[in-house]
């Protein structure tokens, strides 16, 4: 080899090397032997093809000559000859190439020395330069290897760095960078698309990095030619340099790493020293100056505080006069990308940039800190200036699943086809540079949202790429996902929107290998659970981005679900919970969101993607797994998905996925009706005009009702209308074809391809209507509830696989109950599965048959002629009515017995079996005790002559206790045993014998004269309704002489109030539950126990719902007021305003006519007494609880006007409560009146018709003296003024913040030492331990009271009754919090009134088949009729009379009251006019008989404001009114213990005044006598079938536009 050309040598190295090279010369044999002349004379010149040859020769000499036999006397002379200029300025190519081959082959001879003046070598250079680089860049040119000897040679030989001794040799240096990237990067004049060499690439990257390394300093333009090229990564600059293609991809411009590129990152890691100051000085001349320049306030003259623009956080320019100029903020930007690419590939050369990048991240500009934070994220991750890679592509559609890679491997490794745009991060940035990190990790907190959304982008990057490949250990990812899970509860829409983006940037490998660590979807404070809340946020953008990911990562992760992946069924299964729970935030956009998303992502309709090779859809094979076998069926794999979906779905979430299949049929009639009025209107526009406005007016009313089924219902309108008049019948019937039950899978999906087609191809603008369309047409067609998917859900229902055969029959009854015609085929091969399983004295039925009775029962009770009627099925159905277990399958089997045609002889075998030999413990006597009760309902005539026996049978084991007792029960220290949801066979007798006494009395055929049927119920009833609320008000104690099991207790009494709940629902055996029997039923709603609470709320929600209850149990859900289980509450709440939102649209009033029944039960509360401040306190948060439930501005006069007339009447339950009710009275008034001051509302007078009491808990006044005392009189004690109420009432309608908790759990202990004053007055509360948990006597669980100065309470005396009830009865102090306890409903099935539900969905159905649906009203919200009852004429009378006589004597004491000049604010109330007229009105139930609120333009008389001074407060504070106070505040100040002592002997004088003043009046003393009343419910016969449920309403907080 050569030896290379040294810049400068040692004196000792320079003597041997002189005195070698003397030698060399004194020996002839190594001159030079070529001595042909190379120029010529002027006129002489030597041929072009004879100076070739020379050249060649002499070359050839020169290359065969190695540098230490160089002859320097023959070669310099040679060497000065090449440099003439003859030669370097010839005309021809081959001649120059010539040349420059020889002169650099001089250079390597004649080193370190070259025989070359400064002038020659720039000639020399120039042609270099200026003619071999760029001719490189051709490598067909004729002269190419010529070229590249010459480029070689200056680089191994280093002779390149002569150029640096050249006199203004920085031009050369620039344009020898210049041409030497754009040869390498094809943009030489000479290039024609040609590949070059390696070679080429390796050289000039030597020859530059040489250069580089040897000069002093670079040439200005040298840097910026450098750093340009790694810019070629960046398709945003390629872009704007290239004008034909414009903005275009990274993906489409750029596919591999150009040459330049590389050629400048080796130059830079190469020379890294020398390149880090040049580029450090590079950036801070763009980047820092442009940075300091745009932070920099411009104000006029001196430092004026006072801006010219908005102050807002978000402001880009932060205190800037005049933004910055857009290119100075582009060279900004750029220098950002450049740094990115630097980071990636020289990291070096950018270590004295950092710094100044970190203070970007603190900077005070927000632009700045958005680039700067932007930049540090990208280069944590590893993303060059390409950008990161694009996002994976998660189908939820795709059969084999992706998620199955995932479970066969730990690790995932992504590949990328782009090398720009893998991530590749050279080091970890955290360890590097860890200040800078946490500058850009505390950025999270910026005041800024961009700022925090770019953080949250990049943090999502960092997540995707592992730190730029260079893995995140544990710490540091738990604390980036801790930070995204910020960031997505982050209170600016942007930045969660843009974490919702950073989330969806992940592959499914990401989401379950990293993200899924940090918790899965229950998991609070997760990425996953946090990403689910965002399915319901209230920014439409960022809701639809959560939904729609959410969607697509279920349905990636239902493969794995359904082939056995716990981790993924655990941490991503319930995402598909929380996607349908948000249909109860009642939000149209959201439900229709949810609907997009289900039939996107959750059941694609496309999925799978393979073809059905069966087109019938009756070869159904459930594959094994995904992708195993060679044909799998379509069907079956559809199954399957709809039944891993259903299986992990909570309670809630099964409600609504059923529900929407319930609606789904409800929709497709109306639909129905839709075309037949749009064809009808075709038809009618050319024979009948009369026929067109009728089919006009029917289209106009069924597209109403399709708009509020829609979140825009303008357009849906338009959208409808635009369609029905197109008149394509075609459109029409494929539409019917997608919600024909006889419609396989395959048609509806091919249906709905050619309507979306046909629209699409429309040339008559039809193209917009699917907007509308296309959603709803999806929500009424037949997908889930198919024909085809049917065979393979029974097949996994007898062969259990993957575990899915309880959800099999569970969605196998759902088809059976909401579409029957669906299920109607395959009903015959059910039956037979059953028949085959049939259980034996000795052989159990199936675990599972329960579930297909329940299926068949509901199937038989709505289409008997559809069920096999041959002998041995029915033989089968008495088996297990015999012998089934559990005894629910004899309750189910019956009722199938029971449609039978021959039943008589059917029952008659099942009454013998179960009545014979009967006996606790006998042979199957569970299901005995379960077919007589459910015969009793069913059969009630076939049995009436056994009613005897069976009656005998039920009070035996109900009067039997044969479970040893615990423990003693003492009546001064009860307090319940916990819930045991395991229920013994005692317990299990007890609740079916109380289910056959029920059944009696509902199954009970009556007279079909009233009076005659009300005679018969009431001796029926008599006994049962003894029992059923002794159980409840004895706490679940049947008989005090024969005590049963503590843990019975509870059951029991659930058990017992569900039943009375039950019977209410037959308006004829409702008059049987009297007031009092009323009230101590709602002691159940605050019972110690959640479970009991739970239950009895879920099942009087059920049938409230179902509008089967009357309206006056609407009361005892206010009194949920103080759950101390949170969920429990919200879910009520909730409820309670859907439920009035939905009565109010239908102008029902039910819910404002209750209050004066909830007022009745605060009168009668245990914890109310008038002289004690915490039941009035009490008191307040219940009405304050209905008011924010119920209340709006429009019916707030109305549920004013009912606490006024309260005062008008008695107490009809206890007479001696009279002064209670109008204490309760008077507070509610000034509660409302506070409660619309605060709200900012007009409380104006009430103008519609007279509001009707209640008669049973009211009577009438005695005599218009007493009704005039008692509206002059005030009853709230005189230290609860209104000015306590008001702070009461704003305490109740503050938010709960974290801060109020922390307060609250200050005062918890302060309320703690009032408690235990409270056990030491009371002799000390005994303790009992159960399972490890303390249940105290008094109070374990205290009500979030609103937070009052502290006052010492007053102990009630405790009367007999008191001590009974004290553990239920009303006592919120003694409730538990049940939060980590689930509510468990008593009945094993959906309680026994199924069957009434069935005859009246039987009857439904009847009547659709004979007519089509009603089209007069089709809104979703049925209007529920008013329940009237039937009152006695004389109690009528007496009522009228008495009523009409307090009236009059209330309006005048409020007309005088009004004339006062000062009014107490105890006496304050909004009076009418002195001149209105007292209407005669006979008083009854306000639940049964509510009054409309006024409408617009048929009101009597318009509403009249109220006067300020009647409604706010009195401002003005006199000398006595102070004094007042300041007594009260020493009161207040007494000691409890004196006030413990002296308050049962004022509640006894207090109770001696009740007495002595009801002697004086008879009336007062003496009750009306109770007469039994029936209600009649005026329902209506076409319910809207776009109720949601369609036939429950059980949901805690359904859709305002779905609830029934």
């Amino acid at each position: 080899m050569p030896r290379a050309r040294k810049r400068a040598a040692s004196p000792e190295e320079v003597a041997v090397e002189e005195h070698h090279s003397d030698e060399v010369m004194e020996d002839p044999a190594n001159a030079l032997q070529f001595d042909e002349p190379l120029t010529w004379k002027a006129g002489k010149p030597i041929a072009v093809a004879d100076l070739l040859r020379r050249m060649k020769a002499l070359y050839d000499e020169l290359q065969a000559t190695d540098q230490g036999d160089a002859h320097r006397e023959t070669l310099v002379p040679k060497a000065q000859e090449l440099a003439n200029v003859q030669l370097l300025a010839h005309k021809d190519k081959g001649v120059k190439a010539w040349t420059l081959l020889c002169i650099v082959e001089m250079f390597r001879l004649l080193a370190p020395d070259a025989p070359y003046k400064g002038g020659q070598l720039k000639q020399i250079f120039e042609l270099f330069v200026s003619i071999v680089i760029p001719a490189l860049a051709s490598p067909s040119d004729p002269y190419n290897q010529q070229h590249l000897l010459i480029l070689t040679s200056l680089t191994t030989v280093k002779s390149i760095i002569l150029l640096t001794d050249i006199p203004g040799s920085d031009t050369l240096i620039l344009n020898l960078f210049t041409n030497c990237f754009d040869v390498m990067s094809g943009n030489a004049k000479a290039s024609h698309g040609e590949q070059l060499g390696k070679n080429v690439e390796f050289h000039m990257t030597g020859m530059l990095s040489t250069l580089v390394d040897e000069c002093q300093e670079l040439p200005g333009g040298v840097v910026e030619i450098i750093l340009a090229q790694f810019l070629r990564a960046d398709p945003l600059t390629l872009s704007m340099g290239n004008k034909k293609t414009g903005a275009q991809p990274a993906s489409s411009m750029i596919r591999e790493v150009s040459p330049a590129y590389n050629m400048a990152r080796s130059v830079c890691n190469s020379c890294a020293d020398k390149m880090s100051r040049v580029v450090s000085h590079y950036f801070s001349t763009v980047m820092v100056d442009a940075a300091d320049t745009f932070s920099t306030t411009k104000t006029a003259k001196g430092r004026s505080r006072k801006r010219t623009h908005d102050e807002s956080e978000d402001e880009s320019d932060d205190g800037l006069l005049t933004p910055p100029a857009e290119e100075d903020w582009g060279e900004v930007e750029k220098a950002h990308r450049l740094l990115r690419e630097l980071w990636r590939s020289s990291p070096d050369v950018i270590s004295g940039i950092i710094p100044q990048l970190e203070a970007e991240v603190n900077a005070e500009n927000a632009q700045l800190r958005i680039m700067a934070v932007q930049t540090v994220g990208d280069m944590v991750a590893g993303i060059g200036a390409a950008g990161p890679p694009s996002r994976p592509d998660m189908d939820p559609a795709a059969y084999p699943s992706q998620s199955l890679d995932i479970m066969t491997r730990t690790q995932q490794t992504r590949q990328y086809d782009n090398p720009l745009l893998a991530p590749a991060a050279p080091h970890a940035f955290s360890s590097v540079y860890p200040a800078t990190h946490r500058a850009f990790v505390e950025r999270r907190r910026d005041k800024n949202a961009q700022v925090r959304s770019a953080l949250a982008a990049g943090a999502g990057l960092i997540v995707e790429t592992a730190g730029g490949g260079k893995g995140l250990d544990a710490d540091q990812e738990a604390e980036i996902l801790r930070f995204m899970s910020d960031m997505l509860n982050d209170s600016d829409e942007r930045v969660r929107l843009a974490a919702v983006q950073a989330v969806a940037r992940f592959d499914f490998a990401t989401i379950v290998q990293k993200v899924a660590k940090n918790g899965g979807a229950e998991s609070s404070g997760s990425v996953l659970y946090a990403l689910c809340d965002r399915a319901i946020d209230r920014k439409l953008n960022v809701r639809t981005a959560a939904m729609h990911l959410l969607g697509r990562i279920w349905g990636v992760a239902a493969g794995a679900i359904a082939e056995g992946s716990e981790h993924m069924r655990k941490t991503l299964g319930p995402i598909a919970t929380r996607i349908l729970d948000a249909m109860y935030v009642n939000d149209p956009d959201i439900t229709a969101l949810v609907q997009q998303v289900l039939f996107d992502s959750l059941l694609p309709i496309s999925y799978p993607p393979i073809k059905s090779k069966a087109a019938n859809g009756e070869s159904q094979r459930v594959a094994d797994s995904q992708g195993d076998g060679s044909e799998p069926d379509p069907d079956a794999i559809r199954a399957e998905r709809i039944l891993v979906l259903v299986r992990d779905l909570s309670e809630k979430a099964k409600k609504v996925f059923f529900a929407m299949q319930q609606q789904q049929a409800s929709k497709a009639k109306y639909m129905e009706q839709y075309l037949k009025a749009a064809e009808a209107m075709q038809s009618g526009d050319d024979e009948d005009e009369e026929d067109g406005k009728s089919a006009k007016k029917e289209l106009d009313t069924m597209i109403a009702a399709f708009a509020k089924m829609m979140p825009d219902a303008a357009t849906t309108t338009d959208h409808l209308n635009k369609f029905a008049k197109a008149r394509d019948r075609r459109a029409f019937q494929l539409i019917r074809f997608c919600y024909s039950p006889d419609s396989d899978y395959r048609k509806v999906v091919k249906a709905m391809k050619e309507l979306t087609k046909r629209f699409e191809e429309s040339t008559t603008g039809m193209l917009p209507v699917l907007e509308t369309l296309v959603p709803l047409v999806r929500s009424l067609s037949v997908l889930v509830n198919n024909r085809s998917h049917v065979p393979a859900i029974m097949t996994v229902s007898q062969t259990d696989q993957n575990g899915l055969g309880t959800t099999a029959h569970e969605v196998l009854k759902e088809i059976s109950s909401n579409t029957p015609e669906v299920f109607r085929v395959h009903m015959r091969e059910l039956c037979d599965t059953l028949r085959k399983q049939a259980p034996t004295a000795v052989t159990p039925n199936h675990s599972n048959a329960v579930i297909d009775l329940k299926t068949v029962a509901g199937f038989a009770v709505r289409f008997p002629k559809d069920v096999p009627q041959d002998r041995e099925f029915y033989q089968a159905m008495t088996a297990y009515a015999k012998h089934g277990t559990p005894p629910a399958a004899a309750k189910h089997a019956v009722t199938i017995v029971a449609a039978a045609e021959k039943r008589e002889m059917y029952i008659k075998e099942i009454v013998d079996y179960a009545l014979t030999d009967f006996d606790f413990g006998a042979e199957c006597f569970l299901p005995r005790l379960a077919a007589l009760s459910q015969l009793r309902l069913v059969a009630n005539q076939e049995t009436e002559e056994y009613a005897d026996d069976i009656m005998d049978i039920a009070s035996k084991i109900l009067g039997t206790p044969r479970t040893l007792r615990d423990d003693v029960i003492r009546e001064e220290s009860y307090v319940p045993k916990g819930w045991k949801a395991e229920e013994d066979q005692d317990l299990q007798s007890k609740l079916w014998a109380l289910k056959i006494l029920v059944n009696g009395l509902r199954g009970l055929k009556t007279s079909a004269d009233q009076r005659e049927a009300l005679q018969q119920i009431s001796v029926a009833a008599q006994p049962v309704y003894l029992l059923l609320n002794t159980i409840v008000k004895q706490n679940g104690e049947i008989k005090n002489a024969t005590p049963t099991a503590r843990h019975h207790h509870p059951h029991l009494r659930l058990a017992a109030a569900n039943q009375l709940l039950k019977l209410s629902c037959n308006k004829l055996i409702d008059t049987q539950l009297r007031p009092g029997d009323f009230n101590n039923l709602a002691s159940v709603a605050q019972a110690v126990l959640p479970d009991v609470r739970g239950g009895f709320f879920k099942t009087l929600q059920k049938y409230l719902g179902q509008s089967r209850l009357p309206t006056r149990f609407y009361a005892l859900v206010f009194l949920y007021a103080f759950e101390p289980n949170k969920d429990t509450k919200a879910a009520t709440t909730t409820w309670i305003q859907a439920r009035a939102a939905l009565l109010a649209k239908s102008t029902d009033l039910a819910m404002e006519n209750v209050f004066s029944r909830l007022l009745s039960l605060c009168a009668h509360h245990e914890d109310f007494y008038r002289e004690s401040k915490e039941g009035l306190v009490d008191t307040v948060e219940y009405v304050m609880y209905y008011l924010k439930t119920v209340a709006t501005e429009k019916n707030l006069p109305l549920i004013y006007h009912i606490a006024q007339r309260i005062k008008s009447v008695a107490d009809g339950i206890d007479p001696a409560k009279s002064e209670d009710l109008y204490c309760v009275s008077d507070l509610a008034e000034a509660v409302i009146r506070c409660y619309q001051d605060i709200r900012g509302w007009s409380l104006q007078l009430y103008s519609g018709q007279r509001f009707r009491l209640p008669a049973g808990i009211f009577k009438p006044l005695d005599g218009h003296q007493l009704a005039q005392e008692i509206a002059e009189k005030s009853f709230l004690p005189d230290k609860f003024g209104e000015d306590e109420i008001e702070e009461l009432v704003k305490l109740s309608l503050k938010p709960k913040t974290s801060k109020k908790r922390k307060s609250e759990g200050k005062e918890g202990k302060a309320s703690k030492k009032v408690r235990l004053a409270e056990k030491q007055a009371n002799g000390g509360a005994e303790e009992e331990k159960e399972e490890g948990v303390v249940k105290k006597k008094k109070s374990a669980v205290r009500k979030a009271a609103p937070k009052t100065p502290k006052v010492a309470k007053t102990p009630k005396r405790k009367s007999s009754n008191e001590v009974a009830e004290r553990s239920s009865v009303m006592r919120k102090s003694n409730r538990q919090s049940g939060a980590n306890k689930s509510y468990a409903e008593q009945d094993d099935s959906e309680d026994d009134e199924e069957m009434e539900e069935w005859d009246r969905q039987s009857e439904e159905d009847e009547k659709e088949m004979s007519s089509t649906p009603t089209t007069s009203d089709p809104t979703p919200a049925p209007v529920t009729a008013p329940v009237k009852e039937v009152e006695p004429e004389q109690e009528d009378a007496e009522m009228r009379d008495a009523e009409e006589e307090s009236e009059g004597v209330v309006e005048k004491v409020k007309a005088k009251a009004k004339a006062k000049a000062k009014p107490k604010p105890q006496q304050r109330r909004i009076a009418k006019e002195v001149g209105d007229e007292v209407e005669d009105e006979e008083m009854k139930d306000a639940d049964e008989e509510p009054e409309e609120l006024p409408q617009k333009g048929k009101a009597k008389g318009k509403a009249k404001s109220v006067p300020k001074k009647s409604v706010a407060k009195n401002v003005e504070d006199d000398e006595d009114e102070e004094m007042e106070e300041e007594e009260e505040e020493e009161e207040e100040q007494v000691p409890r213990k004196i006030k413990a002592k002296a308050r049962p002997k004022q509640k006894e004088n207090v109770a001696k005044q009740a007495v002595a003043k009801g002697k004086g009046k008879a009336s007062m003393s003496k009750a009306p006598a109770r007469t039994t009343r029936a209600t009649k419910s005026k329902e209506d016969p076409e319910k809207s079938i776009m109720d949601f449920p369609s036939d429950s309403d059980e949901l805690s907080d359904a859709p305002s536009d779905m609830d029934a």
